[in-house]
């Protein structure tokens, strides 16, 4: 093994840009695997202000009441960021503004309903900067290798001007949720990348489409119905460069294909991604090839396949991220109809490089060409450097 390894730097196709910036100064939980840990960690919260931590695991432990009601106001948001948890003093310091997700946001149904103004909300309660971006921007480029990110979720037409104004311009795009779309001027409608649609949930909260129930009992959540899907599909095509569509469960890709498949043959001829795709199968995937969808997946997200064993249904956790089968035999090819993003779960070269190389189950990996065609920029614009016993042994 060589005592050093470089990789071009990530275009990291799958993120939430402002959203990881504002809360880039948060307690992060994801490598806290005892509520012990987490709880000792929140004795240092501010009364008189709003707390907040994220990264959290929901399959390692859970929060009772009780205990966090002895903390001044916080809010803990799920690993997946379906799902979050608050104490009574963040309801009563939020409560004024943000009334029905006090009332509804244990709901999982009503969460996923309603998932992208729940992403927003975080948005709005941890605002960032263009200092804290820029700075959230450089410690992903210098400690992370990410030197182009795509924000899945533009929250308004300021931040989009403010970005635009300044040196990441050329660093951060951006996707818009369809009520925010709708809202823009049509200039910044032109210049983002598209529309960003949901049609299930995630893993973390057990509300991912799938064809077997979770063993929770949890069926899962889709978000619109077929005749729903295809007419934002129109609209889409009508009005955007493109849409992205989070499709994580088998049944999810399905409806998206069969949507994608009835507007093509409407005449469209529109840009369409699948996002995360986790347990698309060989015949969906076909399909998708032959439309002419492009894959947009997370391989960090292998590491699903141990962290949500608990809930997976039998059989889930082999057939999570099928790379090979995508590649091999529905003839998807990374940096062509193939790219790879991170979600920020966690940003970077070293974990996204160790579940590619490194996965729980053959049928995961990567070569590392193929990692670096789908997942990174030209080399002309820099390399990380690091040590490869970090992640490999």
């Amino acid at each position: 093994m060589f005592s050093r390894m470089s990789v071009p730097y990530l275009h990291d196709s799958h993120s939430h840009f402002t959203l990881y910036a504002g809360m880039f100064k948060s307690v992060c939980l994801k490598e806290v695997r005892t509520k012990e840990e987490a709880l000792d960690l929140f004795k240092k919260f501010e009364d008189g202000k709003l707390n907040s931590a994220y990264g959290w695991n929901s399959g390692f432990y859970s929060f009772e009441k009780a205990e966090l009601d002895k903390f001044p106001p916080l809010i803990i948001s799920n690993l997946s960021l379906h799902g979050f948890v608050m104490n009574e003093g963040a309801k009563k310091l939020l409560r004024p503004d943000f009334a029905e997700i006090i009332d509804n946001y244990e709901n999982p149904d009503w969460c996923e309903e309603h998932v992208t103004e729940l992403l927003l909300f975080f948005v709005q309660i941890l605002p960032s900067t263009i200092e804290t971006m820029q700075e959230f921007a450089d410690f992903l480029l210098k400690e992370c290798g990410v030197y182009e990110i795509e924000d899945m979720l533009l929250p308004t037409q300021e931040i989009f001007e403010t970005i635009d104004k300044s040196e990441l311009k050329n660093r951060v795009s951006f996707w818009a949720d369809i009520n925010t779309f709708r809202k823009l001027p049509d200039p910044t409608k032109k210049r983002i990348r598209g529309i960003k649609l949901f049609t299930d949930g995630a893993n973390g909260s057990a509300t991912a489409a799938l064809s077997r129930p979770y063993k929770n009992g949890n069926k899962g959540v889709l978000t619109h119905t077929l005749a729903e899907l295809v007419e934002l599909l129109e609209e889409a095509g009508l009005t955007a460069n493109g849409v992205a569509i989070h499709a994580l469960g088998d049944i999810a890709a399905k409806q998206v294909v069969d949507a994608a498949e009835i507007v093509r043959k409407h005449g469209s001829s529109q840009f369409i991604r699948l996002e995360h795709a986790q347990f698309i199968n060989l015949e969906t995937a076909k399909r998708a090839k032959n439309l002419g969808i492009v894959l947009s997946m997370q391989p960090n997200f292998t590491e699903d396949s141990l962290i949500y064993a608990d809930r997976l249904p039998e059989g889930f956790i082999e057939r999570n991220n099928p790379f090979r089968i995508l590649i091999d035999k529905a003839g998807f090819v990374p940096g062509k109809d193939m790219f790879f993003g991170s979600d920020g779960m966690p940003h970077g070269v070293k974990f996204a490089l160790q579940q590619s190389l490194r996965p729980v189950f053959e049928g995961q990996r990567l070569t590392l060409s193929e990692f670096i065609a789908g997942y990174c920029v030209d080399e002309k614009l820099g390399s990380f450097e690091f040590d490869p016993a970090e992640i490999f042994g």
